[in-house]
């Protein structure tokens, strides 16, 4: 909608076209008699400011928003563009309503909020990086699980954290770069475990799962990222491999032929002891790399099924179990052994066996032994 008015006449109405008259709801016929001025339905906060602007000096054309009062007497929110007629007071607006525009933008702007302050209580540091063209990660959002992951406040990341990539460790850092390359040629999600600066010479282990996003203005690729502190998890994982790591340091010294192995496959072996190996004549090397650990490949074919019942049948009502064949050495002599076992159930139910092998010729009839 357009009209003309008067700057030096309190922005008195001088002209309109019929979408200003309708707008306004004053009849063109009054207007014309000068029975409307723009300054009376600006809304009070805003009129200083227009007509400051309408009176700018060496400005032929100025541009404002602002609110005005409609013919319900709404305050309704609008875009206006000023041409001021040269050597007169008399100034052309166009007036264009934005008010849905504007009502919808604070409505997006509130709806960001909130998910903002949504995300805020997510526990995990979730963020939006861009990968610059020299393979730097330009931090563009951080949740606040993420700032205090990173050692920075919200309002400050931009300025304290720019690069992501100075945060993660060295060691990992040519593992990230391929993921990155990786998930852009598939558009496939990261999933990866790495270490994440804190301190000088401190890290913790996160859980970092990242995926392409959008490609910026400038053609730099954005992906959103999750990152969750798996530290005390790493840290119990290296304590269990340390202790299983010192069970089977323990139990290879052990005297006598021991081994483990799964109920299911009672013939490939875990671990075996020093003993073991002394009693088999062939080296780790060989046992675990030629044979698979597979002790059938030491044992007469024809005993395998029988021994493998064997082992069974006896366990039903025990849980022990028993069997008698023949393994050939390293040496070529083929000795008869009796393999007794005692079974282990695991927490998760999985069975396991720890077993001893005994030259038969050598016992004694009368001689038993226990695991």
């Amino acid at each position: 909608m357009n009209c003309e008015v008067d700057k030096a006449d309190n922005l008195k109405v001088v002209s309109c076209d019929n979408h200003f008259s309708e707008f306004t709801g004053v009849h063109p016929s009054k207007i014309k008699q000068g029975k409307l001025y723009l300054n009376d339905i600006i809304n009070p906060k805003n009129r200083e400011n227009v007509r400051r602007v309408l009176n700018k000096k060496d400005s032929p054309y100025v541009y404002l928003d602002f609110y005005i009062e409609d013919k319900n007497g709404k305050n309704i929110y609008v875009y206006c563009t000023g041409s001021n007629i040269k050597g007169t007071t008399l100034c052309r607006l166009t007036l264009v309503d934005v008010s849905r525009s504007q009502k919808m933008s604070q409505a997006l702007k509130t709806r960001a909020d909130e998910m903002n302050a949504l995300i805020d209580l997510v526990n995990a540091g979730v963020c939006l990086f861009k990968v610059t063209s020299d393979m730097e990660f330009e931090a563009l959002y951080l949740n606040e699980a993420c700032c205090r992951l990173f050692g920075t406040q919200k309002k400050l990341y931009k300025e304290h954290l720019h690069k992501l990539d100075d945060l993660i460790y060295n060691g990992d850092k040519s593992e990230v770069f391929q993921a990155v390359g990786k998930a852009l040629a598939t558009k496939k999600p990261i999933d990866m475990e790495i270490r994440v600066i804190t301190h000088k010479d401190e890290y913790v282990w996160c859980k970092f799962l990242a995926g392409f996003h959008r490609y910026d203005t400038d053609g730099s690729p954005i992906f959103h990222a999750i990152f969750s502190d798996i530290n005390a998890v790493k840290r119990a994982e290296e304590d269990a491999d340390e202790e299983r790591d010192l069970l089977i340091r323990v139990f290879k010294n052990l005297p006598g032929a021991l081994f483990t192995a799964d109920f299911d496959a009672p013939f490939i072996l875990d671990v075996v002891s020093s003993d073991f190996m002394k009693f088999i004549g062939f080296s780790r090397t060989e046992l675990f790399e030629d044979f698979g650990g597979d002790l059938t490949n030491l044992m007469l074919e024809r005993e395998v099924p029988v021994a493998r019942h064997s082992l069974i049948t006896s366990s039903k009502d025990s849980n022990v179990a028993k069997a008698i064949y023949t393994i050939r050495t390293k040496s070529g002599r083929h000795i008869i052994v009796s393999d007794r076992r005692r079974i282990v159930e695991r927490e998760n139910g999985r069975k396991v066996t720890i077993g001893s092998l005994m030259d038969v010729t050598q016992l004694k009839s009368e001689e038993t032994f226990d695991i």
